[in-house]
């Protein structure tokens, strides 16, 4: 099958790499230049996407997603003349950019599945990441002979029309943040109280945070957060969709959120684990924290 891929950070290296294993004639395109050994570049989207089969679109947030799909050379101005191409999305969106993507997808006669994914450049990699769907029965279909190169049926969850997997994807990742900024927060207090930060992460680890602590045990223990599997920034720009989505009602994501981001602003691109080791370098507990958390 003749695939673009257009945006080639490293989900969207990990999904080309993955579509070249599974026997697909790939074409690539980066705004920047970065490519993948194997994959011939095309000079703009719309290059990439014409005469392409199915177009797979991972980039950072909406507004890159609109640019990349909309703008002039982009992926629609490509699909243009070839209807019934589908493009596969699986950018981290709101339900409201997803849909009106879908929506322009359309018009220029294009199929349209948005499809983020739950999981790291590993799961991609050893073709087990779980993926979201959004879309018609009938353009999911279409997309399958892409989606089986990083992900199989077991893990594959059509959960409505396009919109509805961006919402998952977002309720999923607000998880996540709260579980990071839970662990930050529980060895800052350890750090403060005299623990041992071995200690804390070993009985954390035995809790509710046990997946997520055990996942970055090796990242915390050496204190190596580049390479990230997911990073701070990214999880930022996800906290913000949430509460921009649900504001005042979302309360323990909005303070993750304020986390994220001021650990972004040092280095967004370290590893999301980062933000329990720079735990110690934020503000002491008062005494009153102090108090209350020696009552608990």
């Amino acid at each position: 099958m003749k695939v673009a891929v257009c945006g080639l950070g490293r989900m969207g290296r990990a999904f080309a790499e993955a579509l070249v294993a599974d026997g697909h004639e790939v074409t690539g395109w980066n705004r920047t230049p970065r490519g993948v050994p194997g994959v011939p570049m095309a000079a703009t989207a719309a290059d990439a996407a014409r005469g392409a089969e199915a177009v797979v679109v991972t980039v950072f947030d909406g507004p890159a997603a609109e640019a990349v799909l909309l703008g002039p050379g982009g992926v629609l101005d490509g699909v243009a003349a070839a209807p019934g191409t589908v493009v596969v999305n699986a950018t981290t969106l709101g339900p409201d950019e997803s849909r009106a993507l879908a929506a322009e997808a359309e018009r220029a006669g294009a199929r349209y599945v948005e499809a983020p994914v739950l999981g790291s450049i590993p799961a991609v990699r050893s073709g087990t990441v779980h993926v979201l769907l959004g879309g018609t029965p009938g353009d999911i279909d279409a997309a399958e002979p892409v989606l089986r190169a990083w992900s199989y049926a077991g893990t594959r969850r059509h959960v409505g029309p396009v919109g509805a997997a961006s919402a998952l994807k977002l309720a999923a990742n607000l998880t996540l943040g709260a579980a990071v900024a839970g662990l930050h927060d529980a060895v800052r207090l350890g750090e403060h109280l005299g623990l041992r930060r071995a200690d804390v992460l070993d009985v954390v680890q035995r809790g509710v945070l046990g997946r997520l602590v055990e996942g970055k045990r090796a990242r915390l223990d050496d204190g190596d957060y580049e390479g990230a599997d997911f990073t701070v920034g990214a999880l930022a720009k996800d906290l913000a969709l949430a509460v921009r989505e649900a504001g005042d009602a979302l309360p323990v994501t909005a303070a993750a959120r304020r986390l994220c981001e001021e650990a972004a602003v040092a280095n967004g691109n370290l590893d999301i684990s980062s933000l329990a080791a720079s735990a110690a370098s934020g503000p002491k507990p008062t005494s009153r924290e102090k108090k209350s958390a020696g009552k608990r």
